[in-house]
């Protein structure tokens, strides 16, 4: 409250300046003591640079603010290093490219890229996906996965049952069966479907194959060629075939890669490749660095910059008391004396 009363206070005293006319200002140039009407307290200012940013008539001084980087939070996005005009900002160089062997041209990494460095020529080398149905054990892991996708996989047979050729031999196939899914019932084994999780153990413990497995087929006109199927199955029941040139599928334009690793992250494939370069910690060269305080507003999202400040100062030459720096500073550490 105390301080939104002074910041009233302040703005009506500065009113009442610019009333009393734009002559008296500067017929009061020439003393000094006139200019001292405006400072900065030391113990509150975080050498933010916003009031320097504001202040049209560069009197606001940052010259003693020292910047450095916290590592815990820096995500080496280089986006400091872009904004940085003195070139001061060195940032652990990480290269990304694509593993043409893995890449199945998702499009995942294309869509997550911010600054469209990523681009899939699909014209140039087209994956495509099939479903042996001698392997499929049916266990739906690849119809969970292409539920996210083009929804191309379905059941052709979506539960197990036993056949007429069963010899009763119950023990075998259900000592296989880790869910108790399989029960004798006139002599002959049942299979509960509301237990069977479809995992394929018994059908190798029955010497008679009495037992019809679930299997899924693959729509190749709905499939969007993502490869969730592909690495969801754990039977290796899905085969994936590639045609064209593999080395061109996905491309990444390095002039536009600000190394934000949002690709690498989404990549489930695992064909984004990541490289470091020699530098090993983000660092700030302070012979170079002028303190403008544009590399913290771009770090603005993780405050990976800090300012151990002295604090910012105002030079008496330049300011016009116009008060624009007292409004703008969210620390209130402006003051008008």
């Amino acid at each position: 409250m105390e301080k939104s009363n002074r910041r009233k206070f302040i703005r009506q005293s500065l009113l009442f300046v610019g009333a009393a006319g734009l002559g008296s200002r500067f017929l009061s140039s020439c003393d000094a003591d006139f200019y001292k009407g405006l400072r900065v307290i030391e113990a509150e200012c975080t050498s933010c640079g916003e009031c320097a940013e504001v202040c049209e008539y560069e009197a606001i001084s940052m010259d003693l603010a020292v910047y450095s980087i916290y590592e815990d939070t820096c995500t080496e996005c280089k986006q400091c290093v872009a904004v940085c005009q003195q070139s001061a900002i060195s940032i652990p160089g990480v290269t990304y490219t694509i593993s043409s062997s893995k890449c199945t041209a998702c499009e995942k990494c294309e869509e997550a890229c911010p600054e469209n460095a990523i681009t899939i020529d699909a014209a140039a080398s087209v994956s495509s996906y099939t479903i042996s149905s001698s392997k499929c054990v049916g266990c739906g892991d690849c119809v969970t996965a292409c539920n996210n996708e083009g929804k191309a996989i379905s059941y052709v047979r979506e539960n197990y049952s036993v056949g007429s050729n069963c010899h009763g031999c119950v023990e075998r196939c259900s000592s296989a069966c880790n869910y108790g899914a399989i029960s004798r019932v006139n002599n002959k084994s049942s299979i509960n479907t509301s237990k069977c999780v479809k995992c394929g153990k018994c059908l190798s413990a029955c010497p008679h194959n009495a037992i019809s497995k679930a299997y899924v087929t693959i729509n190749s006109s709905a499939c969007t060629n993502c490869g969730s199927c592909y690495s969801a199955c754990t039977h290796s029941a899905v085969t994936k075939s590639t045609s064209g040139s593999t080395s061109k599928v996905t491309t990444i334009d390095q002039t536009k890669c600000t190394q934000c690793g949002d690709c690498y992250a989404v990549c489930s494939e695992d064909a984004i490749v990541e490289t470091n370069s020699g530098v090993d910690t983000p660092t700030i060269d302070m012979s170079l660095c002028n303190a403008c305080g544009e590399c913290v507003i771009a770090c603005s999202d993780v405050n990976a910059i800090d300012v151990e400040s002295s604090p910012a100062v105002i030079n008496a030459d330049n300011c016009m008391i116009c008060g624009k720096c007292i409004t703008v500073c969210p620390y209130d550490a402006i003051e008008y004396i």
